[in-house]
């Protein structure tokens, strides 16, 4: 009798069971309110049984900040020893990472995982190419890629955003790191770049234009 005060003879057990198994949904509560007298809640009775409230959680939204990136870039060191370079010790670092000639055009020697990967080449098809032909593109800064090169060639490790293409043609912002790799007898043998896709550029007001670390 659903006139009747008392309620607990009206909840069968078929009820309880969904009512303590379930996982709250809206659909599920669109159901269990077809099937429950009008003078049982739904709140009251789910918390009778243990059901526990729903709590709306949020995702916090996921966003690269450049100036951190740039900041960890910075701090994090270069490879730039003969065992550094070791593909065993390149295949170990999640940077995207590129090794060339000490002379123009700076060919390609080796590059690990993370730079395939990012750039869409295979080690294969680029060794031995330059890599300018490989990442440069029509709206690449060219200034800025010279001064990165006048640094490197005075021994030092700069650094730079520059706008650069993937094999597909995806244009991506680039801040790339380079450096010498040194040998035992301190003589410089390769240079070492690594590479990061940052999103927006603009936000980082003081990441170096041309030379600097």
């Amino acid at each position: 009798d659903f006139s009747s005060d008392d309620t607990s003879p009206l909840i069968d057990e078929r009820i309880l069971k969904h009512l303590t198994d379930y996982n709250p949904s809206d659909l599920d509560a669109q159901l269990l309110r077809s099937r429950l007298p009008p003078q049982i809640k739904l709140t009251d009775l789910g918390a009778a049984v243990g059901v526990p409230k729903r709590v709306k959680r949020t995702m916090p939204r996921m966003e690269v900040d450049v100036e951190d990136v740039v900041v960890r870039n910075k701090t994090r060191p270069l490879p730039n020893t003969i065992n550094d370079i070791d593909s065993s010790h390149l295949e170990e670092d999640a940077r995207a990472i590129v090794v060339t000639e000490t002379k123009s055009p700076f060919r390609v020697t080796q590059v690990n995982s993370s730079w395939e990967a990012l750039c869409g080449y295979q080690r294969e098809e680029c060794k031995g190419r330059p890599l300018g032909s490989l990442l440069n593109g029509p709206e690449t800064d060219k200034m800025a890629a010279t001064a990165l090169v006048s640094n490197l060639l005075s021994g030092e490790e700069a650094g730079v955003i520059l706008t650069n293409y993937t094999k597909t043609g995806r244009k991506f912002k680039n801040y790339v790191r380079v450096g010498p790799v040194v040998d035992e007898m301190g003589k410089t043998i390769n240079f070492v770049g690594v590479l990061k896709e940052v999103v927006d550029a603009e936000k980082v007001m003081d990441a170096p234009k041309s030379g600097g670390t």
